[in-house]
């Protein structure tokens, strides 16, 4: 079977119980498999079983998502916080996983200073080091900390910690019209997760709609309105020297209403097409024409 490495998938894209996340996520030859955290702590066998459970299944942990509303924070409800982080962190650690996703605080308690906001993720990027976990810090649009990847990667800049980098999400890039060219203010090196994912619309006209387009109707690279636009933010990030993972995060309730084995055979067609057109990586040729064919 083909075994994709490079790109994983992300259990939160699918519907079920781990272990048939999981299994589906396997079978269909993806190496990697980002996991929700909510996907663990809700095993029917608790806690444990979850973590034992991806474990025994052999697929490498690309992260655990998602710490929200961190940063920016004071007093109790900071401490409160804390806790919560560290808990994620040994969740993450426990798992395999060596990286920890945290989306930009959308709380509207969070400050915006920026050297309050540097120093909360300090502290994080320093409790993740002795777990082996780093820390990918990824913008939100409705964001009050960080509304875009410039954002996020100015904070991860101020940090100067090599811990702590940052995800960039294609989605955010296509939809809320984020030039190209400001792709190029990545550092390679600290950029540590690329999320992909499309959708079908032509254009989405608030911000209303974009909220909702993000949460409930991505679908897969090669399939959505957009893969021109797509395949250039990949190639982009490709010319400036990323070598990292990338995750399908596909969010669809659509996709939530259909076995997993459907919706991983999307992904394992998006796969195929960003590695052999965008990328040019190579793939086991007597695989391919199987792939194509593969049932939607």
């Amino acid at each position: 079977m083909m075994t994709f490495h490079d790109f994983g998938m992300d259990t939160a894209s699918l519907a079920g119980p781990l272990d048939a996340k999981l299994a589906a996520v396997r079978e269909a030859g993806f190496a990697q498999v980002m996991i929700a955290a909510a996907d663990v702590v809700g095993h029917p066998g608790g806690t444990a079983a979850g973590i034992r459970a991806v474990r025994d299944s052999g697929i490498e942990v690309t992260g655990l998502e998602a710490l929200r509303d961190y940063e920016g924070l004071a007093g109790q409800m900071a401490d409160y916080k804390i806790d919560v982080a560290k808990a994620m962190l040994e969740t993450c650690a426990a798992l395999g996983g060596r990286l920890l996703l945290v989306e930009a605080s959308t709380s509207r308690h969070a400050g915006t200073d920026a050297g309050a906001i540097a120093g909360d993720l300090a502290r994080l990027a320093n409790l993740a080091v002795p777990l082996g976990v780093r820390i990918a810090y990824k913008a939100l649009p409705w964001s009050r900390t960080a509304p875009d990847f410039r954002a996020a990667a100015d904070v991860a800049m101020r940090v100067n910690h090599p811990n702590l980098g940052v995800a960039v999400d294609a989605f955010d890039v296509l939809a809320f019209g984020v030039p190209l060219d400001d792709l190029d203010i990545l550092d390679p090196g600290q950029t540590f997760l690329v999320q992909i994912s499309d959708y079908t619309s032509r254009e989405v006209r608030s911000s209303e709609e974009r909220l909702a387009t993000a949460a409930h109707f991505r679908v897969f690279p090669g399939e959505g309105a957009h893969s021109d636009d797509l395949a250039q933010v990949v190639a982009r990030l490709d010319t400036i020297g990323y070598e990292g993972n990338y995750s399908f995060d596909v969010y669809n309730d659509d996709y939530l209403q259909v076995p997993p084995a459907v919706v991983t055979a999307r992904a394992r067609r998006a796969a195929t097409w960003l590695s052999e057109t965008v990328l040019r990586r190579a793939l086991p040729v007597p695989d391919v024409a199987r792939l194509r064919a593969a049932p939607s």
